[in-house]
C-alpha cells in the first residue's frame, strides 16, 4: 500500500529545518510522497504573520523540482478554524486508496492532548514522530499510553495497514525557528542559509517580515 505523508504548519515562512524533516521521513519511512499542508486559521496560535497568498508562495518555490515533495493548500480553500482531524479527513477522501502518515516533532506528539479530536487522529493516519536528540517521548499520561499501544519499529507496517501505528525515527536537530526568522529579517539581519534560496528572495523582493514586531 502506498504511503503518503502529511505535514502540516503555519510555514510563516517555511525554513531548512521544515524541508529537511519532510526529506528524512520520506527517506526513512518509505513514504511515496509527503505533502506540506500550511494551515489556514491555526487553532493553537495567533494568525501568521504573512498572508496565506504569501505562505503558499514561499512555500510553492522552496519545494519546487524536489523529488516527493509537494504542496497541498487544501485548508486556504475552507472556512473555520484549521483542525487537523478535519485535514486528514479530506485528504482520506481524496486519495481513499491510500494510507497517511502524519509528521510531527517530538514536542507537538507530547502535547498531542490539547489538539482537537486527538484521539481520532489514528483512526484517520499512522503517526510518523521526529525524535529529535535532546527531546524525550512522555513517560506517562494518555499519549504516552497511545505511543506503548501503538508504536512499531518496522516501517514496512506503514504500508500493511491503513493507520494506527506510531513509529519514531531519530532525525539530525537543526536548531531553526520561523519566528527567529522573522526576528532576524525585521532587525536587518541576514537569513541567508536558514530559508531555501529560493525563498529568500521572495521574502527580500516583496519586504516579508520587514516590519515584525
Amino acid at each position: 500500500m502506498k504511503v503518503i505523508g502529511i505535514l502540516g504548519g503555519t510555514f510563516d515562512p517555511v525554513h531548512c529545518g521544515h524541508l529537511r524533516l519532510a526529506v528524512e521521513m520520506r527517506e526513512q519511512l518509505g513514504l511515496d510522497a509527503v505533502r506540506l499542508i500550511p494551515a489556514g486559521t491555526p487553532p493553537h496560535r495567533a494568525s501568521p504573520s504573512a498572508s496565506a497568498t504569501a505562505r503558499l508562495h514561499m512555500l510553492e518555490a522552496a519545494v519546487k523540482g524536489t523529488e516527493g515533495l509537494c504542496v497541498d493548500a487544501r485548508e486556504f480553500e475552507r472556512s473555520g478554524r484549521s483542525y487537523m482531524v478535519d485535514t486528514l479527513r479530506s485528504v482520506q477522501q481524496s486519495f481513499p486508496q491510500h494510507a497517511l502518515c502524519l509528521i510531527l516533532g517530538m514536542d507537538a506528539f507530547c502535547g498531542l492532548e490539547s489538539w482537537y479530536q486527538w484521539q481520532r487522529l489514528l483512526q484517520l493516519a499512522h503517526l510518523g514522530v521526529a525524535d529529535r536528540p535532546g527531546t524525550q517521548p512522555p513517560e506517562e499520561g494518555q499519549v504516552a499510553s497511545l505511543l506503548a499501544a501503538a508504536r512499531v519499529d518496522d516501517a514496512a507496517e506503514l504500508h500493511r495497514r491503513k493507520a494506527g501505528c506510531v513509529v519514531l525515527r531519530n532525525i539530525p536537530a537543526m536548531d531553526i525557528s520561523a519566528s527567529q526568522i522573522r526576528t532576524l529579517i525585521a532587525r536587518g539581519r541576514s537569513v541567508r542559509y536558514l530559508v531555501p534560496d529560493s525563498v529568500f528572495d521572495i521574502i527580500m523582493t516583496d519586504g516579508i517580515y520587514a516590519h515584525e514586531q
